[in-house]
């Protein structure tokens, strides 16, 4: 009896010993398994970070004109490498200007899209209300042996034919218009060489635009080539430059009593029938 109950024992003892082996090797299988998955996504992370590259460019233009505030500028990357087919996009990469230029943008591109001895081109263009108004003219290729870095692409401006006929006048209302003069006086840029403008827009008979320092906006009532503006509001920042035109303008606002618009000039007048302001379109919208 003593005897078998040692067998029982020990044949308990052998079960129990198994059972805690394979415990142990099931956690560890399962500390592997998971010590193994961040791995693998790292591995995985480090590969897509490896196909991406980035392209730092400046875009500029050498006209002193500011862009309204509606633009949208693009960049572009294209595979040229197909003369008798449109190009191929690899990337794109738009933004509203706020300011001078230059305008820096960062073009993030996936390598595997870049094939050895294809033909490569960066191309901007600036868009107002989806029409042209402004194109890069020149081919970039900036994976050009020498290629520095940011690459600056310059802007010139789409000409647009324009006509004195007055079946072909500018708009007076949804046009940008630029100060020419002020006065009998030629107008100047403002701060950060930005131009002086106004937009008479055809809903809420709402005006605003930029007066040198600061930004603008009031009513206005036209008929019949009548013209009067209601008060009007500006921010008030100070500026070294562009403060005296600034309020010049404003307070020839409160004179605006009638409007001609011939081709693409406006030319506003007093009661007294002198000029006050002359504006010209820039074709922006």
């Amino acid at each position: 009896m003593t005897f078998k109950m040692k067998k029982i024992a020990l044949a308990t003892s052998v079960v129990v010993s198994a059972l805690m082996l394979q415990a142990c090797n099931d956690a560890t299988e399962s500390t592997q398994v998971t010590a193994d998955v961040p791995l693998v996504e790292a591995l995985a992370t480090d590969a897509a970070e490896a196909e991406m590259k980035s392209l730092d460019v400046n875009v500029i233009y050498l006209d002193r004109r500011m862009l309204p505030p509606e633009a949208v500028l693009e960049v572009t990357l294209e595979d040229v490498s197909k003369a008798d087919a449109p190009s191929e996009l690899i990337v794109s990469q738009s933004m509203e200007p706020a300011s001078a230029p230059p305008y820096a943008m960062v073009l993030d591109y996936d390598t595997t899209k870049i094939v050895d001895k294809h033909r490569y081109s960066l191309r901007a263009t600036v868009k107002v209300q989806d029409q042209l108004v402004m194109t890069s003219t020149t081919s970039i290729d900036p994976f050009a042996e020498g290629a520095t870095t940011p690459i600056e692409i310059k802007l010139d401006r789409v000409a647009h034919t324009k006509t004195t006929d007055s079946a072909h006048n500018a708009d007076f209302t949804d046009t940008y218009w630029t100060l020419m003069q002020l006065g009998g006086q030629d107008a100047k840029l403002g701060a950060a060489e930005k131009e002086v403008f106004i937009q008479f827009a055809s809903e809420g008979n709402a005006a605003h635009g930029f007066s040198g320092c600061n930004s603008f906006k009031g009513g206005f009532e036209i008929d019949q080539g009548k013209l009067s503006m209601g008060p009007v509001a500006a921010t008030r920042m100070m500026c070294m430059d562009g403060m005296d035109q600034e309020q010049a303008f404003l307070s020839a606002m409160g004179q605006f009593a009638s409007y001609s618009v011939q081709g693409e000039a406006l030319t506003v007048k007093n009661n007294q029938g002198e000029v006050v302001a002359t504006f010209e379109s820039r074709d922006m919208n």
